[in-house]
């Protein structure tokens, strides 16, 4: 499956997950060891996909766009503003394009700590078409940065916050400072009046209460919190997100802005009607701090 010898990979399950192997016939085309990670260039019968660490990031799938748009469009719809937006873990660009839709967007800043995962997405031919350049696009600024330490430096302020950032493990522990009460504390303050944020919360099928613990440390933050979910019909894949904001916001009188090609003004405002199986576990959640492990402790279950 891969045009490298194992002695040449080290190990293939640094690279690419035995829970996370592609399905199909896949070669691995490259591999990478960067100081936070090692990464894979997989074709998988001609897509391409990104692994980091075992754990598959983003491809150029119908899946990804799905994912893009939820995670995007909800804080973009909840907004006063939609003038400056932070993506924080943006390097394959796919957040990146589906923002760009919005002609009133002045300036995006995609933000990734590892420079090549954002090169990728300038620089890839298959992954560039697929965001349809986003990276390179002139309203774009990309950082190569980690997220806290930008924002701990920085004291610009934006009208949406877009967080989509792989779960904290007990391989890599230091994540948990990106999901922190404290992080969340410093993204409300480097939001507009009336801004938003979207974080990315894990699948239902592993973690639910991976949602209700950032749910529950977003509110120790300050943020008024809307949990959401989309569930991918053609895989059962059900996302989990929390939308917050700096001030209440009426879910069900949400709109689309823009068209996009999965999700309707319909479809977002029925994002945020939660099934039983994830308001069961709600009373799981937990407030992560830069002291304790809930979050590790959860994905220590699963992964």
């Amino acid at each position: 499956m891969s045009r490298f010898k194992k002695s040449e990979l080290d190990s293939l399950r640094d690279y690419i997950s035995i829970d996370e192997e592609p399905e199909g016939d896949y070669q691995i085309l490259r591999t990478y060891k960067t100081p936070t990670q090692r990464i894979a260039v997989v074709d998988e019968e001609g897509d391409i996909l990104i692994y980091s660490n075992g754990h598959q990031m983003f491809g150029t799938t119908s899946d990804e766009r799905r994912f893009a748009e939820a995670v995007v469009h909800a804080p973009m719809a909840a907004t006063r503003s939609r003038r400056n937006v932070l993506i924080i873990g943006g390097g394959g660009g796919i957040t990146t394009c589906e923002v760009l839709r919005y002609a009133d967007v002045e300036h995006v800043s995609t933000l990734d700590i590892d420079d090549v995962m954002i090169n990728f997405g300038k620089k890839l031919k298959p992954l560039v078409k697929f965001n349809e350049g986003s990276l390179n696009h002139p309203k774009v600024k990309t950082v190569i940065e980690d997220g806290r330490k930008f924002l701990e430096n920085n004291h610009a302020k934006w009208d949406v916050i877009i967080v989509d950032l792989p779960e904290p493990t007990v391989r890599n522990p230091s994540l948990s400072r990106l999901f922190s009460v404290e992080f969340y504390r410093l993204l409300k303050e480097r939001l507009q009046p009336g801004g938003a944020i979207s974080v990315a919360c894990s699948t239902a099928d592993s973690t639910p209460e991976y949602l209700w613990s950032i749910y529950n440390t977003l509110g120790q933050a300050g943020f008024y919190v809307s949990p959401y979910h989309y569930i991918e019909h053609e895989d059962a894949e059900d996302w989990l997100f929390c939308l917050g904001s700096t001030t209440p916001i009426r879910v069900n009188t949400l709109r689309m802005k823009v068209n996009a090609k999965y999700t309707t003004t319909e479809r977002l405002r029925n994002m945020f009607r939660l099934p039983y199986y994830l308001v069961v576990s709600r009373h799981k959640g937990k407030v992560q701090t830069d002291q304790n492990t809930v979050l590790v402790d959860i994905t220590n279950k699963v992964f």
